[in-house]
């Protein structure tokens, strides 16, 4: 009998080491917390082949790969499969013969040389139902360790399952995982043991995991761009909704800024109009006076005026000095209280007419030179005592806005 010799590979990796996983993976089902199965496409591939040959009787195989420790986790690789001939006699389990044993390792050596065991496959007709006590007792004698498992599957449907020994039985793991590589060892071993298959069958076969390889790697490809121009349409969507409400809020303020600005100016304009109203309500009282004497002038008939001019004349002549006489000839003359008096009524209006008369004789002087504070209202007001010269003192200096004049500026007056 052949010594199997069972190794388990304890090999921990180091604390913030990582496992290189393969990248391009298909789960199946929801993998085991404490425990990570890969097998590889075309490992997968063979086994439903080889069940489907013969789908009335057990078929065995030998699971091949690596594995690998991490945070007390076992991750098993799967990359390759050795059928075991002569292995539908159950009897007390799978009859792992020395002959079996011998042909098993001469495969091995020869196709998967650096490969160690990490379990085995079986197809069981009617699985899951003939799983009994036997291959339990083959599974224990012939694949202990935490880091061997069975593979059964169902021939007539494909439908496989992975078991692995816990608490004294096999307990079925919930999922696993399906990567994709380019498992040159057992394509080789597939083409060699096709018996009876033509070339061009051997070279489909071959090519099959290529080609679904590639293909999914094209469909995550697809994928992949597809949501890079999702990504890129909603940012760009995101911009653009970005700038409609920056120049939205940025319309809203100007417009806010202009009604302000038209309301204060509607108030300087109106305040400005009301100043103007009061300034011409609340005119200078000595102007006034001027006027109303100038009026009353004007109003005054000729027949007056002329009299008034003797009675001006009079009073230079009694200021005269008369010449003084013969003392004698003015004690002769009688006193002077018995002379009769002259009458003063003249002279009484006298003195309102020549009041009236140097009122109304107004000098206008040729220029003017404005000073702090003028304006061509006030300038109006002051030489010609009214405010209808404004217009004919633009007019004579070619004055276009009637509120512009500068101090120092000196207007010729009409």
């Amino acid at each position: 009998m052949i010594e199997i010799v069972y190794k388990e590979n304890t090999k921990e990796t180091g604390q913030g080491r990582k496992i290189n996983l393969p990248r391009n993976v298909r789960q199946i089902g929801e993998p085991e917390a404490g425990r990570k199965i890969y097998i590889e496409d075309y490992v997968v591939t063979y086994l439903k082949k080889m069940a489907k040959e013969e789908a009335l009787s057990s078929r065995a195989a030998i699971l091949l790969g690596n594995s690998e420790w991490a945070e007390g986790i076992p991750y098993l690789f799967i990359r390759s499969a050795a059928a075991v001939k002569n292995a539908a006699d159950f009897g007390e389990g799978i009859p792992f013969t020395d002959e079996a044993w011998a042909e098993i390792y001469e495969t091995i050596k020869e196709y998967f040389a650096e490969q160690d065991i990490l379990g085995w496959f079986l197809s069981v007709p009617g699985y899951p139902t003939d799983l009994d006590a036997g291959l339990l007792k083959t599974h224990i004698n012939y694949f202990g360790g935490v880091d061997k498992v069975l593979m059964a599957a169902n021939p007539e449907d494909g439908e496989e399952d992975f078991f692995a020994y816990e608490n004294g039985r096999l307990t079925r793991q919930r999922g696993y995982y399906i990567f994709y590589e380019r498992n040159e060892a057992m394509q080789r071993y597939m083409v060699d043991t096709g018996s009876g298959e033509s070339v061009e069958t051997r070279e489909g076969f071959e090519d099959r995991a290529a080609r679904s390889f590639r293909t999914l790697v094209q469909e995550k490809k697809d994928l992949s761009g597809q949501k890079k121009v999702m990504t890129f349409l909603y940012t760009a969507s995101t911009f653009l909704v970005m700038v409609v409400l920056v120049i939205g809020i940025t319309l809203i303020n100007n417009y806010e800024k202009m009604e302000g600005l038209e309301l204060t100016l509607s108030e300087i304009s109106r305040s400005l109009d009301e100043q103007e109203e009061q300034a011409a309500v609340n005119t200078d009282p000595l102007t006034t006076a001027m006027e109303e004497e100038n009026a009353r002038a004007l109003e005054q008939p000729e027949g007056e005026k002329e009299a008034e001019a003797p009675a001006e004349q009079e009073p230079k002549e009694e200021a005269e000095p008369l010449p003084q006489e013969n003392p004698e000839e003015a004690g002769t003359e009688e006193p002077e209280e018995n002379q009769p008096e002259e009458p003063t009524e003249p002279a009484e209006t006298e003195q309102p007419a020549e009041t009236a008369l140097s009122q109304s004789v107004i000098t206008i002087p040729e220029s003017y030179t404005v000073q702090e504070g003028d304006t061509l209202l006030k300038i109006s007001r002051k030489i010609y005592g009214q405010d209808n010269k404004i217009d004919e003192i633009c007019s004579l200096n070619q004055i276009h806005d009637m509120n512009h004049i500068l101090v120092g500026q000196k207007l010729l007056l009409p």
